[in-house]
């Protein structure tokens, strides 16, 4: 198995975090393997977007049509 480098394990325990399990949804509330994979999933989607806007030389604006 390939081992997965420091950097991308010190960037994943500083930029997600798993909210409190109060805060969880009901359906998951039984499942935390679920929970913190969908949660890492959601802030990885979120730091793509925000470096794909990051690069953009233009803003994005999708059509009013």
């Amino acid at each position: 198995m390939t081992e997965i480098p420091q950097i991308v394990e010190d960037l994943y325990f500083q930029q997600v975090s798993i909210p409190d399990e109060k805060d969880w949804p009901d359906y998951l509330r039984g499942d935390p393997a679920v929970i913190r994979g969908l949660y890492s999933f959601y802030y990885g989607l979120r730091m793509g977007s925000q470096i794909s806007d990051a690069l953009r030389e233009a803003p994005f604006i999708p059509d009013a049509e």
